[in-house]
């Protein structure tokens, strides 16, 4: 199933039954010797198949757990010629790092990997809310920089080791590794509701910035109607001391297994959803984190899409002041939110 396409170039999400095969295309093509293994490549051995699982476990291919990683198969008039995945999207840092390979050297040179990885990062951060997207090769491989530099992809100022403790990134595969980036723009826009949908705005509260656990999700509705769910599973002790402090004193108390809270809500949306289109309204990526952390999967509801609003976080402050709301309770953040967006006209921030 198609997923993203662009001019030259389809992508469909990776299913389980296609990993024999890019485990083949990245070991077994005559592109391999490009990417890794000696003579050129004695810093980067060529991995057994376990090892490769290890790299891109089941999630990359099943789709539960989509801010950790996903693998797509690219498509060229029907015919199936590599692939290119995402790592774990890191939310706090607004980085995720790309991999790509193809299936052999007659499809390369042709602009297909440009592409690829042009319209991924544009669909990530539509539908992710990540905005700085990382390639990380080798400077022996010229044609695969090329592609990249094609693709929008420049090398940082700062010196790597620098970007790599500063973004956590894992230690690199290659002695000789760039780091090239790709940084879009936020979106910038004045919102502007259809009276043909239904919005949703939504927030949820977590654990910590870093490693976050989903603690509880709160939702308003332009039709006047709310939903809520406090949820078990998370633990205390991984807590911040901000959530300790701000968010956990204005819990209900009241919480309910993920399962249960994930049902609960698929069934709201889908509600709404079924008398017209609906867009969930979020300000952070957080939220949107948030959603696939509680459904288990990167699909919401059928007719249901997700979109970004940023709204400067002193506006959240002061219109909860206002409406004499609890600031960072889901479900009253949710409030503030939709007053912010369609009640106050207040433009997006930058």
């Amino acid at each position: 199933m198609t997923v993203i396409a662009g001019t030259k170039v389809t992508l469909r999400r990776a299913r389980d039954t296609d990993r024999a095969r890019t485990y083949e295309w990245l070991i077994g093509s005559d592109l391999t010797a490009n990417l890794m293994g000696a003579p050129m490549f004695p810093d980067r051995p060529i991995p057994a198949l376990e090892e490769f699982s290890q790299s891109f476990p089941r999630h990359f291919y099943e789709g539960t757990r989509p801010y950790a990683g996903r693998m797509y198969v690219i498509t060229v008039q029907g015919e199936e010629i590599g692939c290119i995945s995402h790592g774990p999207i890191d939310v706090l840092n607004d980085v995720v790092e790309l991999d790509i390979w193809l299936a052999e050297r007659r499809v390369a040179g042709h602009g297909y990997g440009s592409e690829s990885l042009v319209v991924l990062c544009d669909w990530l951060q539509t539908n992710y809310g990540v905005n700085r997207f990382l390639a990380r090769p080798s400077r022996r491989n010229v044609k695969a920089l090329r592609a990249m530099r094609r693709a929008g992809f420049r090398e940082t100022d700062l010196p790597a080791q620098e970007v790599v403790a500063k973004l956590s990134l894992p230690a690199g595969r290659y002695a000789d590794e760039l780091l090239l980036f790709r940084i879009l723009p936020v979106p910038s826009v004045v919102f502007r509701p259809d009276p043909g949908q239904t919005y949703v705005f939504i927030d949820s509260e977590f654990t910590n910035l870093t490693a976050p656990q989903l603690i509880s999700v709160g939702a308003v509705a332009t039709d006047a109607t709310a939903f809520y769910a406090e949820l078990e599973g998370w633990d205390v002790a991984t807590a911040s001391s901000f959530v300790h402090d701000t968010v956990i004193p204005l819990l209900d108390g009241d919480a309910v297994p993920k399962a249960m809270g994930a049902e609960a809500l698929t069934e709201w949306l889908s509600e709404r959803a079924r008398k017209m289109p609906t867009t969930i309204i979020s300000d952070s990526g957080f939220d949107r984190w948030a959603l696939s952390e509680l459904f288990g999967s990167e699909q919401l509801p059928p007719n249901v899409q997700w979109r970004r609003v940023p709204i400067a976080y002193e506006a959240l402050d002061d219109v909860t002041q206002r409406l004499n709301l609890r600031r960072h309770h889901a479900l009253d953040d949710a409030r503030a939110l939709r007053h912010l967006v369609l009640e106050s006209a207040v433009p997006a921030a930058v």
